[in-house]
């Protein structure tokens, strides 16, 4: 009995206790938005002890009383707002300040727009591929994945050797950044294909002109932005595994991918490629050592919250491309007779071997990054990293020299960046930035070869500024600066007889170290000053017109080939002849765009006019002989140009209706699927050296693009579709044509016009392919040149030598996880 006395008395004082704890305290706040510090009415507080809602009034104020002292759990919100926890110990009347990012809705807006149509909130000239469409050309590579672009062409060496050419413009005036990144991988050189795996992109943004000022001032071409997977701050595990077979090359890819999020805001992501091809095939025969393997792996690790975040992402690419045997000739009546009758010279069994003449890449690069958000003003990012890249590339070789790379260049770039985003204003956005570069070449003197580039070291540092302006709720502004300082030091050695013919002994004496023999050392030192504007203007007429005007000037310093090389580019099997007295390109470009979207038609139109002085061409000019053969010689000149044209593109999509049963047969309701797609699009440019009148070399012919797409063909998941490219001759081209002396078996010469600078007939290919979508995977059957047409690509510099290739019949399979 007593012991339930005792409980009595426990539980009262217990319950006195608690009556008598202080809960008097008060807490206030006011909640703003973390862009511009406005105060945000109607947020809804949640206070999940209490299980009670408190909403702010018209100055975000809000106010909570007799709260007892304790650890509370707070659920702040507001309509277009990412929700916000805060976790506060209450022991005394305070105040807090909370901060939501109010314009998550928007930019999530913006995004799906620009999906549709990029850029909508910039003057910019810009078009995205989409990941369905970049999972198309896994097993192809970038350039060929850009080449769906209208406006983009694809340069070659053969079929795996592919670069992007951009309004007419490749090379160094075209930057490709990776994953905010720009890629250094000498991609000065024709046959330099970006070393990177498409299968890394999410999605890529081409844009046209020189106005992506953030990466770079001198690409005078455009700028390709390679974007990643987005990151989700959710518990999930995302990925695919892609794996292609193709008939020609009888060889295919694999690629996984794998993405780890975590709701904490902790990633880590992966891909790894491998692809393996034999021999390419013409419609009549071998493209004899055209084989190619590539390896390639992306790894990154990472934390992304809103208000701040890091990564570490580390890429590795290794590539070994087969160089087509037959523009590899020993005489010059061998060389002459394929450049002039189109007929190769070698032709062997397939294989899946890769013999000389080949080229090897390696390119690693580490990236670091991280950014941090500051309430009313915006963000600020700062990103360093480090690129190695090599390249071999092999001739044909005997004796001691067998199996000994002809050219071995290590190239070593380090770049730095900061860039502070400020969008703390309604109407405003503003970009401020600065970034350098240092970057260390290293030929390897034991190849036995005079080295193609020689030792040299760059520093590059730059800054920039960019803002975009709402006008009106229609109109918007944009306009943007940037300023580089470029610093080249090169060692090389001359042939003192060309140093002197060319002049540089008068125009450069204070290059000069050292004669020794029938060589001289110099020393050349170059800076370059660099600048960039660009200014421009959007109107949207109502939800289905607009139009942008924009207008940009750019310089671009000349590249290290083209300054200074000299010898035989193996990849090309040609003679690269660059020059010191080169000066800097000066781009001034006009580009418009009009664009109509209403209903299912989406119409976009392009024109353009780019004038660039001091305008850097390789051209063709003689033959020349030496140890390992007769090779055509290329001299890189300069000249002033103008370059316009025009892109058009347009989608319309075919819908139907289809009745749906009803119980009542006096009501009928209809469902309205999309059965038919008919996409086009149209590129012309028109190039001309203003100097001396005459057309510029390797501009792109005109060419049209035609898809039909019908879904749900026959059976729900199946879609058909077919298409047509058709490619004109082009028929304006400079005429670079020489005579050389050939030698007779009876004995003499005999004199010969070398045919180089006729381009290629017209052609048109057709390709058909259907698909099949499962719940977590699709299935792909594609034939490429349908008809096995014989056809040459003028924009392939192995053109001279042999047809391109034949029938492709691609099977792909995707499992999404």
């Amino acid at each position: 009995m007593k012991s339930h006395y005792m409980w009595l008395v426990l539980m009262l004082v217990i319950a006195l206790k608690t009556t008598a704890q202080n809960c008097t305290y008060t807490l206030e706040g006011t909640v703003k938005d973390f862009h511009d510090n406005s105060k945000l009415a109607l947020a809804q507080v949640y206070v999940e002890p209490l299980q009670q809602t408190f909403t702010t009034n018209d100055q975000g104020y809000f106010k909570i009383e007799l709260l007892c002292a304790g650890i509370y759990t707070i659920r702040i919100s507001h309509i277009d707002c990412e929700p916000k926890l805060v976790t506060l110990e209450v022991n005394r009347s305070q105040k807090i300040e909370v901060l939501l990012e109010h314009h998550v809705e928007d930019l999530q807006a913006v995004q799906v727009i620009a999906d549709v149509h990029d850029d909508h909130n910039s003057s910019q000239s810009a078009t995205r591929i989409h990941q369905e469409t970049i999972a198309s050309y896994s097993g192809a590579t970038l350039g060929d994945a850009l080449a769906s672009v209208p406006g983009v062409n694809a340069l070659k060496t053969g079929n795996s050797v592919v670069k992007p050419i951009v309004h007419g413009l490749y090379g160094s005036r075209v930057a490709i950044v990776n994953d905010g990144m720009r890629q250094q991988d000498q991609e000065w050189g024709i046959e330099h294909a970006p070393n990177i795996d498409v299968n890394t992109a999410h999605s890529i943004q081409v844009v046209k002109g020189a106005t992506a000022l953030r990466y770079g001032g001198d690409a005078v071409g455009g700028t390709i932005i390679i974007e990643p997977a987005r990151v989700i701050s959710q518990d999930t595990l995302k990925g695919s595994i892609i794996s292609q077979l193709q008939s020609n090359g009888r060889g295919g890819s694999i690629t996984g991918t794998i993405n780890n999020y975590r709701k904490s805001g902790w990633y880590q992501q992966a891909t790894a490629t491998y692809k393996r091809l034999g021999d390419f095939e013409s419609p009549d025969y071998v493209l004899s050592n055209t084989g190619s393997e590539t390896a390639a792996m992306n790894l990154g690790l990472g934390f992304k919250s809103f208000e701040y975040g890091a990564h570490l992402k580390y890429t590795f690419y290794k590539s070994a491309l087969g160089i087509l045997r037959a523009s590899h000739i020993g005489n010059t009546a061998d060389l002459v007779n394929s450049i002039n009758t189109g007929i190769p010279t070698v032709v062997n069994d397939f294989t899946y071997a890769i013999d000389a003449p080949r080229q090897e890449v390696n390119h690693h690069s580490l990236q670091l990054g991280a950014f941090k958000r500051f309430a009313a003003l915006g963000k600020l990012e700062f990103d360093y990293s480090f690129q190695w890249n090599n390249r071999k590339e092999y001739d044909i070789r005997r004796g001691a020299n067998a199996g000994r790379a002809s050219l071995d260049i290590d190239l070593q770039t380090h770049i730095a960046a900061a860039n502070l985003l400020i969008d703390r204003y309604d109407k405003t956005t503003i970009n401020l930035g600065v970034d350098g570069m240092y970057q260390v070449n290293t030929p390897n003197p034991d190849t036995g070869v005079r080295r193609l580039i020689p030792d040299y070291s760059a520093f590059k540092t730059g800054l920039y500024a960019s803002a975009t302006h709402e006008l009106k709720e229609n109109w918007l502004m944009d306009a943007g600066m940037r300023y580089d300082r470029y610093h080249i030091d090169a060692k090389k050695f001359y042939r003192q007889s060309r140093w002197d013919a060319l002049g540089y002994d008068q125009q450069f004496p204070q290059f000069e170290v050292a004669s020794r023999g029938t060589q001289i050392l110099t020393n050349p030192v170059l800076d370059y000053d660099l600048f960039a504007f660009t200014v421009g203007s959007k109107y949207f007429f109502n939800d289905h017109y607009d139009i942008a005007l924009n207008l940009s000037t750019a310089n671009r310093a000349p590249n290290p080939s083209e300054l200074f090389s000299e010898g035989l580019h193996h990849a090309l099997a040609t003679i690269e002849l660059g020059r010191l007295d080169l000066n800097k390109e000066q781009s001034y470009k006009l580009n418009t765009t009009f664009h109509i979207q209403k209903g299912t038609l989406d119409v976009e139109v392009n024109p353009y006019i780019n004038f660039v002085n001091d305008f850097v061409q390789l051209v063709p000019t003689n033959i020349e002989t030496t140890t390992r053969g007769d090779f055509v010689v290329y001299q890189y000149e300069q000249l002033d140009a103008r370059l316009y044209g025009i892109d058009v593109s347009a989608s319309y999509d075919f819908w139907i209706k289809k009745p749906l049963p009803q119980a009542d047969p006096l009501e009928i309701d209809y469902s309205v699927t999309k059965r038919f797609n008919l996409s086009s699009n149209f590129s012309y440019i028109h190039g001309t050296n203003i100097r001396d009148d005459e057309p510029l070399i390797d501009m792109p012919p005109a060419q049209f693009n035609n898809t039909l797409t019908w879904f749900n063909a026959l059976h729900s998941g199946l879609d058909l579709k077919v298409s047509n490219q058709t490619v004109w001759q082009q028929t304006r081209f400079p005429d670079n044509d020489f005579s050389v002396n050939v030698p007779l078996d009876s004995g003499g010469f005999e004199e010969a016009r070398v045919r180089i600078s006729q381009t290629p007939a017209a052609y048109s290919l057709w390709n058909a392919g259907m698909s099949y979508a499962f719940v977590k995977a699709e299935l792909s059957l594609t034939i490429n040149n349908l008809f096995n047409t014989n056809y040459r690509n003028a924009l392939n510099r192995q053109r001279f030598y042999a047809d391109d290739i034949g029938r492709d019949v691609q099977l792909q399979f995707i499992y999404h996880i």
